[in-house]
């Protein structure tokens, strides 16, 4: 599972992209009522395939969820992936979670 963001984001180097590849790494805390979303950046999905280091992208932007089981489901990195999505749209972003 993946993102798809779309917009434009400006690298520490300068360069500007108008796409990133996004894998999101989650985690459950200890008292099970938070998820941790962990974004990791690539130019796109090659890079990913290929090994090549994730991109650093500076951002404020919390990605720590407020979570219940019983109603948010059993897999958190769905959840997780869905959170990060609608987290990147409200910055005004498109996002497409692909790669199901």
């Amino acid at each position: 599972m993946a993102l798809l963001i779309q917009g434009s984001f400006q690298l520490d180097n300068g360069i500007e992209l108008n796409q990133l590849y996004v894998r999101t790494n989650a985690m459950l805390s200890i008292d099970g009522d938070v998820v941790g979303a962990y974004p990791e950046y690539w130019i796109d999905k090659n890079a990913y395939d290929q090994r090549k280091d994730a991109i650093s992208l500076r951002n404020n932007w919390n990605f720590n969820f407020a979570y219940n089981r019983d109603t948010d489901g059993a897999d958190i990195l769905v959840f997780a992936n869905q959170k990060a999505k609608e987290t990147f749209e409200a910055q005004g972003f498109t996002a497409t979670i692909i790669d199901l």
